[in-house]
């Protein structure tokens, strides 16, 4: 998949004729159907994304700003999965949120001479205090002979399926529900990076996950699986919160994969979190501690 941070001409723009326009968050099933179509798809060789870097309440309102389901690199990683032609990931300052409409759309004309269908989602908005909108982007499309693939939204239990319904799911340790919206297992993606060898020193090493998605489950202990590139999927406990059995105090993601025996450190790794066991709680010692783990392991092991 090719990657840009700008909507400047290019060779690759020439060759797509299909390009979805939003944040796209969580990448979930309202998001896939944007972005693939519904009964006549977007072939997705032919298809753009045009997404922002970050997050534009950072900088309109910092506050406000929303934990992120899928951070960029988790975002370009499922993309490239899905087999999109073109990610442009924009970045979203003081200048961008000050763009008229028309300058944006301009921008679209220059950068994708051969578009033939632009999709966004429902209630879509772009430009200067949101001033556009899908009937005005609808009669931009209209003079130009190009397809708006405007859907319906895609529901879940008979409500719209959103990022922030997602994300309430995600923080409430609902992770099957968040599942079922996502059409996928809820996942973190990162790299590798050295811990403090506590889980070597019991007898059960684990990988420490640094990970630009924020939005995370309560702590605790869960089920799971971690993906490596090009190598097959293990089985992995995973744990997430403090180690208040060390007298931690930053929250960490770790994960313990059976049957595998190396170092990890540098590599790129998706973990899947596919149930919870336990709380995380202190133990009174870090054999205490090692004994709960090989019970964790059975509990993980054993046929649901």
């Amino acid at each position: 998949m090719n990657l840009a941070d700008s909507l400047a001409p290019s060779l690759a723009g020439k060759s797509i004729r299909h390009l979805a326009l939003g944040f796209f968050d969580g990448l979930h099933l309202g998001h896939q159907r944007v972005i693939l179509g519904g009964k006549i798809p977007h072939p997705p060789a032919a298809t753009a994304v045009l997404t922002f870097r970050d997050h534009p309440l950072t900088i309109l309102h910092p506050e406000r700003h929303p934990a992120l389901i899928t951070g960029l690199p988790h975002k370009i990683r499922v993309l490239e999965r899905w087999g999109i032609g073109l990610t442009i990931a924009l970045p979203f300052d003081q200048s961008r949120s000050q763009q008229e409409p028309s300058a944006f759309l301009a921008e679209l004309v220059t950068a994708f001479p051969g578009l033939e269908t632009i999709s966004v989602g429902p209630n879509w908005r772009f430009g200067k205090n949101r001033s556009g909108d899908v009937e005005l982007l609808g009669r931009w499309c209209a003079d130009r002979k190009i397809l708006l693939d405007n859907p319906e939204p895609v529901l879940h239990a008979g409500a719209r399926i959103s990022s922030s319904r997602i994300r309430e799911a995600i923080q409430k340790g609902d992770l099957n529900e968040a599942s079922a919206m996502l059409g996928r297992p809820f996942t973190l993606l990162g790299r590798v990076v050295p811990g403090d060898g506590r889980g070597q020193e019991i007898g059960f090493p684990t990988a420490n996950l640094n990970t630009e998605d924020e939005c995370l489950p309560p702590d605790g202990v869960f089920a799971g699986r971690a993906v490596l590139p090009q190598q097959k999927p293990y089985t992995a406990a995973i744990n997430l919160g403090t180690r208040p059995t060390f007298n931690g105090r930053d929250r960490r993601i770790e994960a313990h994969l059976l049957g595998y025996a190396g170092n990890l450190t540098g590599a790129e790794m998706d973990l899947e979190f596919h149930r919870f066991i336990r709380p995380e709680m202190k133990f009174q010692s870090a054999q205490s501690l090692a004994e709960q783990i090989k019970s964790d392991l059975n509990s993980i092991t054993e046929k649901p």
